[in-house]
């Protein structure tokens, strides 16, 4: 399924490492990345107005291939029937910690500069409780369920990534990896 899949959106909470992740895994599948942080945020971390955005997103998935990340719940309804697989990350509140001190040595996904203030601290703190429910309705109200892949920390997505990097070394982009049984939301 995986190997398969030629759109695939990565979500989760920030600082979870889904650009990180995304990245790696668009070089073993040879598929473009888009970082959602990258378009979404003009310099100076200026959003993008509403109505813009999903002008982007419409744009952005209509593309033949892609593997993109962020989360950004309200494009949710856009991306989700256009994905062929979700990969969704489970993150503890450490990404917090992440956030803090790793992010100060800059990203390739987004502008320089990015603010840690309370608002995003607390949207981090607060995504467990208030946007994770968010995220798995809109999937459930406008994905498949068979095609949703649950990733409970950096661990598991290292593990996949080894594995998925052995599996094409080895045979090529074949289909024929399975991997475990779909998430039931």
């Amino acid at each position: 399924m995986l190997l398969a899949s030629r759109r695939i959106l990565v979500l989760g909470p920030s600082g979870s490492g889904k650009s990180h992740f995304s990245a790696r895994l668009a070089r073993i599948l040879d598929v473009g990345v888009i970082h959602l942080d990258a378009a979404f945020w003009k310099p100076g971390w200026v959003s993008t107005p509403a109505d813009e955005w999903d002008a982007v997103v419409k744009d952005l998935v209509s593309n033949d291939s892609w593997i993109m990340d962020g989360t950004y719940e309200r494009s949710l309804h856009l991306r989700v029937p256009a994905a062929e697989l979700v990969i969704l990350f489970e993150s503890r509140r450490w990404a917090v910690k992440r956030k803090l001190f790793e992010d100060r040595l800059g990203r390739v996904d987004a502008p320089p500069g990015q603010p840690i203030n309370r608002a995003f601290l607390r949207y981090i703190w607060n995504y467990p409780r208030l946007t994770r429910p968010a995220v798995l309705e809109s999937i459930k109200e406008h994905g498949r369920q068979e095609t949703v892949l649950v990733l409970k920390g950096p661990r598991e997505a290292i593990r996949l990534l080894q594995l998925l990097r052995e599996h094409v070394g080895s045979f090529g982009r074949s289909p024929a990896l399975v991997l475990g049984q779909p998430a039931r939301l």
